[in-house]
């Protein structure tokens, strides 16, 4: 499973706002929640953690080399109700949806970018199926539809696993 920092950073990257900026003072923990740098940029002590990392393993301060690796029920929870999250996967279906000419191309894009495996008959299927009835919501747009697709696939567990 990927690291604490590596899910934020690529949930950040994917969006377009991942700052690369090199160098320059740690950010503070009050700041974390809503900076886009690195997080390896993050202040780091044992009272003072960011929570979406810590929910995710994130190393103790001490024992820097070792990581546990868990798989809780929180974890889940951070993906689906996360701000970093939600406003993510409004920027990448923004992104994604840039070059797709269709509801289908939308669809494998997202699923070779975001999971790095191509989307099978039967994902395009269900895919297809869920977008329509966001879209057929009482104030859905495709816009939406599309944001609601992007958020379910960074909830997938090929999002947070390297294979």
């Amino acid at each position: 499973r990927l690291e604490s920092q590596i899910v934020r950073d690529s949930i950040l990257s994917l969006a377009g706002t991942l700052d690369l900026t090199m160098g320059g003072p740690p950010v503070p923990a009050a700041k974390q929640a809503d900076s886009t740098r690195r997080s390896l940029y993050f202040f780091h002590s044992n009272n003072q953690r960011d929570l979406f990392l810590t929910m995710f393993d994130e190393a103790l301060v001490t024992d820097c080399y070792r990581r546990e690796q868990s798989v809780v029920p929180q974890q889940a929870l951070a993906l689906t109700n996360s701000k970093l999250v939600l406003t993510a996967s409004q920027q990448i279906a923004q992104r994604l949806s840039l070059d797709a000419e269709s509801q289908h191309d939308f669809i494998e894009k997202s699923f070779t970018t975001l999971l790095c495996i191509p989307a099978d008959e039967t994902e395009l299927a269900a895919c297809e199926a869920a977008l329509t009835t966001w879209e057929s919501q009482p104030g859905g747009t495709p816009e939406q539809a599309r944001a609601h697709l992007i958020w379910v696939l960074l909830n997938h567990n090929d999002f947070v696993t390297l294979r």
